[in-house]
């Protein structure tokens, strides 16, 4: 067998090697970060909170209730479909005061982020994971205030890899665009699944991006003890992460609906505006 042939990634990659490569989102990508550039000098003093949803209607609802009841009108909010067949569309579609993005398949969750940000119309975007949470008023400040020190360019949650993981992360907009910064994931040529090895021969979402900034440019949010007992996931600056795949699932057999125990734990939390009846959830969401 020949040696692989590098496979740049997606911010070295020309058109042509999208198209040799077959990385057609890629492309779209490149034209948005084109715009971009003529934008940045106008982009509005703010943030944009930026939710990306795949078949997970009802912890995106969950996640934008409590944003709505926990954030001040003034944040944008923008969710990226990636082509959902659950019933989220028709939601983003008739939900007000969202700016909903429809991506006609799965980009990927890397690549929506790219598109949101590239779209966004505020100096900053903050990314949240549609399965997590923010806890109180103040679950902005964990990332926003480190955006304010001169020169910080991403903050937000410290991954096991001390890099700064998108389930809840702040970044400069202008600086994304100019550094072409993406949130794209990398693995290197030739490494099957069952030699991939994270950090080593493979990055994950955001991973690659925090390596391309100086140490000075990041600021990162450290994990803390969850609030009450009995909640799954893991608590930082104010959200709680708690992986939708898991909360989700229920064993009908043992009578453990595990999504109804979570929601129960965090109710504990959050004032009542922020967080819909369990059953409430359930009957929306269709489950």
């Amino acid at each position: 067998m020949g040696r692989p042939i590098d496979r740049p990634a997606a911010w070295d990659a020309t058109v042509l090697d999208d198209f040799a490569f077959n990385r057609p989102w890629n492309l779209l990508v490149k034209y948005l970060r084109v715009l971009a550039r003529f934008r940045t000098k106008r982009l509005r003093h703010g943030t944009t909170i930026v939710i990306v949803n795949w078949n997970t209607i009802e912890v995106t609802r969950d996640a934008l209730w409590a944003v709505r009841a926990l954030t001040g009108p003034e944040v944008d909010i923008t969710i990226v479909d990636n082509g959902s067949t659950d019933g989220s569309r028709a939601w983003l579609r008739d939900e007000d005061g969202i700016r909903g993005i429809l991506l006609p398949a799965n980009a990927g969750h890397a690549i929506a982020l790219d598109i949101a940000t590239l779209m966004a119309r505020t100096e900053i975007v903050v990314t949240l994971d549609s399965d997590a949470v923010p806890l109180s008023e103040a679950w902005l400040d964990a990332v926003l205030v480190p955006m304010r020190e001169s020169g910080t360019v991403l903050a937000g949650l410290r991954s096991s890899r001390d890099f700064v993981h998108p389930v809840f992360l702040a970044v400069d907009v202008a600086s994304f665009v100019r550094r072409r910064l993406s949130f794209q994931v990398f693995r290197e040529p030739g490494v099957t699944d069952d030699a991939q090895i994270w950090g080593v021969n493979s990055w994950d979402t955001a991973e690659l991006m925090t390596g391309r900034l100086d140490a000075d440019e990041i600021a990162f949010v450290d994990t803390s003890p969850n609030p009450v007992s009995g909640l799954p996931g893991m608590t930082a600056g104010g959200v709680v992460y708690h992986h939708g795949g898991v909360t989700r699932s229920v064993d009908a057999d043992a009578g453990n609906d595990s999504y109804c125990q979570w929601r129960s734990a965090i109710g504990a939390l959050l004032p009542v505006e922020a967080l819909r009846p369990c059953a409430v959830a359930r009957r929306v969401g269709g489950l």
